[in-house]
């Protein structure tokens, strides 16, 4: 049976309809970019770049000239390039797309290819104002994190996946910020490492253009690990989250990590004008970074895909960088393909325009939930 495709419903519920430009907020990380990369954005619509002494520029991929694009490709288009060149009437920028030439228009050298807004924070180069940024000052703050717990410069980027989302990209985020699904749903995943007796939570100011919301979840304890592998029926290698548990305390005992070795993980979201979604496992040792895109194309029509990086800290091993990185996607998925089967379970009652129904929130468990559905209703609908 094929995977349903995106609806859109004449009487929606308080997302719907509503999509919110998300490619445009994030274009990548300094740690995701080397000196003279040119990089087209999966929506084709940015060139993003980094010279030499650090500095990035980020770009309309259309010629200034005649508005043809300039690059056709998504992803990196060269490593070593110099300039960027119009394939239909070689006008010429530079990588930071100030207009180098455009034969026979010698008159023309003041013209440059459109910026939209960015800036860098915490080495990530997010579409939003300084002031706009200010929303972020206390990231982390009340929950005693270390400033640069999430710093971009301290971990190494290791590859990006793609997965394709049967199901509008807010669900995803709502879905994110909902810890009540975790006991039952994610049994043999999430649930058999952490300890969902305390749930942490820091949010952004709502007032704000962009705003943000933190969970914090601890991890079980050895010998309630021990338990949960007594009890399964699966072996540890079919358990995910378990197995890259144990496996990091077998190869890397006592070891210092970044932030507080007993919390398992910590899940963020940053939303403005769409919405990023960092999660740091173990420590702070392995960072996924998850940025929705929708693609229209001629052919399939709209896709909504959930793009994620994934990076691992300096502070582990090089000759274990490798098989880390394995066993924390293979856990990462694991726990990924639950949660997609909930999204599609609740796009199949949320898509009904013949139904209403009353949202109750849990105060404490599904509280990033609410406080991003207020945000929301008070910034995109009136």
């Amino acid at each position: 049976m094929e995977k349903s495709s995106m609806h859109r419903s004449q009487a929606p519920n308080w997302y719907r309809g509503l999509d919110t430009r998300t490619q445009g907020d994030y274009f990548g990380s300094l740690s995701s970019l080397y000196p003279n990369e040119v990089f087209l954005t999966a929506d084709k619509k940015w060139i993003v770049t980094r010279s030499p002494d650090g500095s990035v520029s980020v770009t309309q991929n259309v010629c200034a000239h005649a508005g043809a694009a300039l690059l056709s490709t998504p992803g990196t288009q060269h490593q070593q390039a110099r300039q960027i060149v119009c394939p239909i009437h070689k006008w010429t920028y530079s990588l930071s797309g100030d207009l180098l030439g455009g034969p026979k228009f010698e008159k023309c050298k003041h013209m440059a290819l459109s910026r939209p807004k960015f800036n860098i924070w915490k080495g990530y180069i997010l579409g939003y104002s300084k002031e706009e940024l200010h929303a972020l000052e206390k990231f982390g703050e009340s929950l005693s994190l270390p400033k640069d717990f999430l710093s971009a410069e301290n971990f190494h980027f290791e590859k990006e996946i793609v997965y394709n989302l049967p199901y509008p990209r807010p669900l995803m985020k709502i879905n994110y910020d909902d810890g009540y699904h975790v006991a039952s749903y994610h049994k043999d995943t999430f649930a058999a490492v952490i300890d969902d007796s305390v749930y942490d939570w820091e949010f952004g100011p709502a007032d704000t253009n962009c705003s943000y919301s933190i969970q914090v979840v601890r991890a079980k304890t050895d010998a309630e690990i021990d338990q949960v592998l007594r009890r399964s029926k699966k072996e540890r290698d079919a358990l995910g989250w378990v197995n890259f548990h144990l496996w990091l305390k077998e190869v890397l005992p006592n070891v210092e990590t970044p932030i507080d070795s007993n919390i398992f993980a910590v899940w963020a979201s940053i939303y403005g004008n769409g919405y990023i979604m960092p999660e740091l496992y173990e420590g702070g040792r392995f960072l996924a970074m998850s940025y929705l895109v929708t693609e229209d194309d001629d052919k399939s029509g709209i896709q909504n895909r959930n793009f994620v990086e994934f990076y691992v800290h300096k502070s582990v091993p090089d000759n274990l960088r490798a098989e880390a990185l394995d066993k924390f996607i293979c856990a990462y998925e694991q726990s990924a393909r639950e949660d997609d089967e909930i999204c599609e379970i609740l796009w199949l009652g949320h898509q009904r325009d013949d139904i209403e129904f009353q949202r109750v929130y849990h105060e404490t468990l599904e509280a990033g939930e609410t406080h991003y559905h207020n945000w929301f209703l008070r910034h995109f609908v009136t």
